[in-house]
Order: structure tokens, then C-alpha cells, then sequence
């Protein structure tokens, strides 16, 4: 009996001892595993990994960021970039405060630098225009366009139509690198790439050329270039960067309005005169009104400096607002000075109206409006 007992605690103590064993050299092999994978210089790449934590959409180290990465950080594209992003500051302010509002990825904020380097009268050789890029049958349901009025230009109406554009791309394809692809080339073309290949993530997709080589690039290159700005210590590159403090004030001056609403087609232009503002003050924030003035029969909406929405509703009163304007398309020989004596106006009532100047030349068949009164 005690022999028995004797090698059952013998049996016991060996298997303990043999499986504690196998416990050490599998954590010894898994650690040798770990180490072949890791640099050499490990430990320091581990200590500056941190400047990476503001990076949520990953992929930092894929080969084709990498690539853009080292364009825009070298000495040419980086003097660009810190260029566009200083110029587009008041902007950018706008599109941050928005994106945390949302709670989205804080790299859109450079999206608009891959689209339109932060030029909010930027127009591409394919008819996309302003901040954002729209096409012109890619605005609706989130922008007005029609003769009077194109929110394409209006870099405030067009950031909040953006970014609800890339909302929906992302619950449809419930991934953030899909849905910033399909901006670029379309749900429609990215759902028909997606339901050819295997695999549904973006770069299977642009590494099978399933997608168009700017849609291939589109995403890496937005991933370098926040990446760049984000961890702008760690690249050692400089680009500008701001306080929260001074965020917040850029943010108050430039995203703060007040506004009026009217209803008939007033001159932007004689509205600023009539509230002694210069006039590109107020052109500047009403950029979406084509012609200079506000649809002559649907309700248009003016930006107004903050604080001058009493001092717009008095300068209105001061003003007519044109008749609805007559549509004329330009002849052979045709000149201002000609179609204004005809119609019984001004040349300058006619630059003012159709955002021209008296020395253009008139293309013909050219559009121009024509005030009525």
C-alpha cells in the first residue's frame, strides 16, 4: 500500500515537473519566435511607437503608404503640404471641429488636401469642384446646384455633405478604408469590384487592380499624408501646428455665423455696400451664390459676419432686388456694351449680376442674365 502510494506521488511530482517544463520552452520558443520578427533596434522603436496613437485607421507601414509617405515628407512636396495646410487653416479648423463632433476618424481632415489641396474653387480636368471635389451628379441628396446657386463652392455646406457622404459609405460597407474609396470612384463601382473578389478589403482590391489606379492610390496616400501631420515629431518634418487654445479661437472666428434668409434675387455686392462692408467680405462667405446674387424665387440662406444680422435685415430694406433675370446666349459680334443697350441696362449691372468682368472675353453661346427692371 505505502509502495503505492510511494509512485503515485512519484507519477504525480514527473508530471508536474515534465509539464512545467514544456510551459518553458514554449514560452522560450514563442519568445524566440518574437524576437526573429522583431528589428534589431526593437526596444526603441517600441518607446516611439506612442506618437502613432492619434492614428485610428492603421496600415502606417503598408509599402504603398510608405511610398507616398517618403514623397510628401521630401523637401519639394513637404514645403507644399505645409503651404496648403497653413492657407486651408480656417477651414481645417471647421472640418476638425466636425469630425469630433461625429466622432470620425480624425485623418479626414486631410482628405481634402488629396482632393483639392484646401482650394475651395479648385476644379479638376473632370468637372469636380471646390474643397471636397463633387461631381455634378454626385451631389445630391447633400447639395444644391442649379443656375444660381452651386454649394459645391461653399466650403462649410460642402464639409458637412462630405462627411455625411462618408457616413453613409461606411454603414453601407461597414469599413473606413472601403468608404473613403468609394468617395473617390463611387459606391455603385466599389460594390461591383467588391463582388468580384475573394477577398472584401481595400488592398486586395488595389493590389488585384480591381480598382482604378487613383482610387488604388487615393487611400494611401490620404494614410501618409495624416500620418505626416499627425506625428509631425516622431517624421521630424515640419508642418504646422496648433494649440487646442488657438483651435478653439480659429474655430469661433471663422464657424460662427449669423444669417439672413430672403426669398427674391438680391446683389451680394449691394448688400455689403449697404451695410458699409467690403464687398469681398460677404462674397467670401457666400461663395455658393454663382452670379453674385441669391435665387430670385426659393429661399437663400446668407452667411453674415457674426454679430451683423440686424444691420443686414435694415440694409435689405434699403435695396430692390432684381426681377427675375432674362436668359441670353451670346452671338458673333456681341459685346457688353451692346447687349446692355439693348436690354436696356449697364454693363455694369451685367458684370455684377453674371460674376464678370468688363474686360472678359464672351465666349459665344455663352449664358448671360439679363436683369429685367
Amino acid at each position: 500500500m505505502k509502495k503505492s502510494f510511494l509512485l503515485c506521488v512519484f507519477f504525480l511530482f514527473s508530471t508536474n515537473f515534465i509539464f512545467c517544463q514544456e510551459q518553458i520552452l514554449e514560452e522560450q520558443i514563442k519568445e524566440e519566435i518574437i524576437q526573429d520578427k522583431l528589428p534589431e533596434h526593437a526596444e526603441v522603436l517600441q518607446e516611439e511607437i506612442p506618437s502613432h496613437k492619434k492614428f485610428t485607421l492603421g496600415f502606417t507601414d503598408h509599402p504603398e503608404v510608405e511610398r507616398f509617405r517618403k514623397l510628401y515628407s521630401s523637401e519639394k512636396w513637404s514645403k507644399n503640404l505645409a503651404n496648403n495646410l497653413e492657407k486651408g487653416l480656417s477651414y481645417r479648423m471647421y472640418v476638425r471641429h466636425a469630425i469630433q463632433e461625429q466622432n470620425l476618424p480624425p485623418e479626414l481632415e486631410y482628405l481634402p488636401i488629396i482632393e483639392s489641396n484646401y482650394k475651395t474653387w479648385a476644379k479638376s480636368k473632370s468637372g469636380a469642384l471646390g474643397l471636397w471635389q463633387f461631381m455634378e451628379n454626385s451631389v445630391k441628396p447633400f447639395l444644391i446646384l442649379n443656375d444660381y446657386v452651386d454649394e459645391r463652392l461653399d466650403p462649410w455646406k460642402a464639409t458637412d455633405a462630405a462627411l455625411k457622404k462618408l457616413t453613409d459609405n461606411y454603414n453601407y460597407f461597414g469599413d473606413w478604408l472601403l468608404a473613403i474609396a468609394a468617395y473617390n470612384c463611387g459606391a455603385g463601382a466599389l460594390t461591383r469590384a467588391l463582388k468580384k473578389s475573394p477577398e472584401k478589403n481595400f488592398w486586395y482590391l488595389a493590389e488585384n487592380k480591381l480598382i482604378p489606379t487613383q482610387t488604388a492610390e487615393y487611400v494611401p496616400k490620404l494614410i501618409a499624408v495624416a500620418d505626416l501631420a499627425m506625428n509631425t515629431e516622431f517624421y521630424n518634418i515640419d508642418l504646422p501646428t496648433h494649440s487646442e487654445e488657438f483651435e478653439h479661437l480659429h474655430n469661433e472666428k471663422n464657424a460662427v455665423f449669423d444669417y439672413v434668409t430672403v426669398n427674391a434675387a438680391y446683389s451680394i455686392n449691394q448688400l455689403a455696400k449697404a451695410m458699409r462692408l467690403e464687398p469681398e467680405t460677404l462674397k467670401e462667405l457666400n461663395p455658393a451664390f454663382v452670379k453674385g446674387i441669391t435665387h430670385p424665387s426659393l429661399n437663400s440662406s446668407i452667411r453674415l459676419p457674426l454679430g451683423t444680422k440686424q444691420v443686414a435685415l435694415d440694409a435689405l430694406k434699403k435695396i430692390e432686388p432684381y426681377d427675375f433675370p432674362i436668359k441670353y446666349k451670346v452671338e458673333k459680334g456681341d459685346s457688353l456694351w451692346g447687349i446692355s443697350r439693348k436690354h436696356g441696362t449697364t454693363v455694369e449691372a451685367l458684370c455684377e449680376l453674371n460674376g464678370i468682368k468688363e474686360n472678359d472675353i464672351l465666349r459665344i453661346g455663352k449664358i448671360l442674365y439679363i436683369p429685367s427692371k
